[in-house]
């Protein structure tokens, strides 16, 4: 029988353990409270007070297994997490620094994809907070989630979207009084970005305020700068993209009070269904001569995906026998058989949840062919698949 009391000390013993340096001691108490707590909710999964303390177990392995250089552990406990903590129905704040902590491991762990859309979903649960009013409920919490959403995407997803993100939040950490790491980063990559994509003006504005709060802050390393604006005109350039159009409408200017500091905010979500179809060919014919402009397009459109998808969507959802072949082979042309880690692990993941939903929506047997490709690479990559 599945001992609560049990769980509980060793949860307790495995923070002790870990706090004294015991990686290895903690780890396997760790191990054995969680083996408790599965049994307890395989048996009771409506006991509220075993998935709470399941939640805090898993987040204390995770802050273990990060703190040992251990980042696929790290990524392990915070999905576990994810997935234990979501029946909950935890408040807006709390349930975005969970989705944060998941997203900031992912990126650890080279789990881009996962990050990314983590980090967003984490702010469109705050989308109801007045980013303009220090006063207002939430402001505080809104802030530190763009803070680290921004160091997220700075690292997972468009360089725009992280000065976006990252420029916002400055703005209202110093609104709020606040002086810690968060506006230090958040100062730091506006700087670089803003400098790197020759934004002079605001690139100082950043350098000036991260000189005057945090004189003794080292300047950000180079950012990436293959954003989906440039990614998407040098597509057209080489006269694989046409739409100029659809560029400008899913790329607002980032140095603007208006810019995108979120996926879903880049656009009218309707829009990612005729971002799909346009992007695929692109994605297609660029995958082998230009993987990096291939990766950013396929990526940002399949975040708007997801969060067009999350937000119910209505083309999305009712066309979607339409709509996933065509996202499916968008993220194909991304899948190399020869690589192997992290990012074909996350990308084996997206292409599962899709091929099961046409599975469900029964798609045309002309797509059988895509799918079944589809489900040998899921096959050699998904999570524990033998090298």
């Amino acid at each position: 029988m599945p001992n609560r009391r049990f769980a509980r000390r060793t949860h307790r013993d495995a923070v002790r353990l870990a706090a004294a340096g015991d990686a290895a001691g903690a780890q396997a108490a760790f191990a054995a409270a969680a083996a408790e707590y599965r049994d307890r909710l395989d048996r009771h999964p409506g006991d509220r007070g075993a998935r709470e303390d399941f939640a805090d177990l898993l987040a204390a392995r995770a802050g273990a297994h990060a703190a040992a250089g251990d980042a696929a552990g790290a990524f392990a406990a915070e999905a576990e997490r994810h997935r234990v903590a979501g029946p909950l129905g935890a408040p807006a704040p709390a349930r975005a620094r969970q989705r944060l902590d998941f997203a900031e491991a992912a990126v650890r762990a080279g789990r881009l994809l996962t990050a990314a859309v983590q980090a967003d979903a984490a702010l469109h649960g705050l989308e109801d907070t007045d980013p303009t009013d220090p006063a207002a409920p939430g402001f505080a919490d809104l802030a530190a989630a763009l803070a680290r959403a921004a160091r997220v995407f700075g690292r997972a997803a468009d360089p725009d979207l992280a000065v976006g993100a990252a420029d916002q939040a400055a703005r209202m950490l110093l609104a709020s009084g606040r002086r810690d790491e968060l506006l230090r980063d958040s100062l730091r990559l506006a700087a670089a970005l803003h400098a790197a994509s020759g934004r002079g003006a605001h690139a100082r504005g950043a350098k000036d305020l991260l000189g005057k709060h945090f004189p003794d802050a080292a300047p950000a390393p180079a950012p990436n700068l293959v954003t989906l604006r440039g990614a998407l005109q040098a597509a057209a350039g080489m006269g694989a993209f046409a739409d100029a159009a659809l560029v400008r409408r899913l790329c607002p200017d980032p140095a603007g009070r208006g810019a995108p500091p979120t996926v879903s905010a880049r656009c009218d979500l309707g829009l990612a269904a005729v971002a799909l179809h346009a992007a695929e060919p692109a994605v297609e014919a660029l995958a082998r001569t230009s993987p990096g402009l291939a990766w950013r397009i396929a990526t940002e459109v399949h975040y708007l995906l997801v969060a067009a998808d999350r937000q119910g969507e209505r083309n999305l959802h009712v066309n979607f026998r339409d709509h996933g072949p065509v996202w499916v082979a968008m993220l194909m042309a991304l899948a190399d058989e020869g690589q192997r880690g992290p990012l074909m692990t996350d990308l084996a993941g997206a292409l599962a949840g899709l091929c099961e939903r046409m599975h469900t929506r029964h798609a045309a047997p002309e797509h059988e062919p895509l799918v079944r490709s589809a489900q040998r690479f899921i096959a050699a990559h998904r999570d524990g698949a033998a090298p």
